[in-house]
This record gives structure tokens, C-alpha cells and sequence, in this order.
């Protein structure tokens, strides 16, 4: 299939809302979508955020770059 539209979305069926603002990310090229585990289960959970907003956040010398693929 090829589609120049940003569909990706990962291991969910949507998009998700930015974790961060709470916007929709529909047409957001910045999209990212993080996985959360943790070791003492087998849960997963999924944020999805605009890049930009993340980074915001995130603790010095952490950055998240997006690479269209």
C-alpha cells in the first residue's frame, strides 16, 4: 500500500491524543507514540504525544527527533 498521508500508527489502531496537551494528532508530521512496560508484569501502555510537546517535558539530555520513514 502506499499512502502519502502520516498514518503510522505503531502497535495501536489510531492515533492517540497527545499525552502532553491533550490535542489531537491527526495530522501532526511530530507523532510519536512510546511504549511504557514495567518488569514486574506483562502490561504495556501506550502515550501517544506531538515530538515538540515531549520534548518539553522530557528530563535534560533526553530529545526525541522524528525521522520520516
Amino acid at each position: 500500500m502506499i499512502d502519502d498521508q502520516p498514518s503510522w500508527t505503531g502497535a495501536v489502531t489510531e492515533r492517540l491524543r497527545c499525552c502532553v496537551c491533550g490535542g489531537s494528532t491527526d495530522d501532526s508530521p511530530d507523532y510519536v507514540l512510546v511504549e511504557l512496560t514495567a518488569p514486574s508484569a506483562d502490561t504495556r501502555q501506550w502515550l501517544g504525544a506531538h515530538a515538540g510537546h515531549l520534548n518539553e517535558v522530557l528530563a535534560e539530555g533526553f530529545h526525541v527527533e522524528v525521522h520520516l520513514m
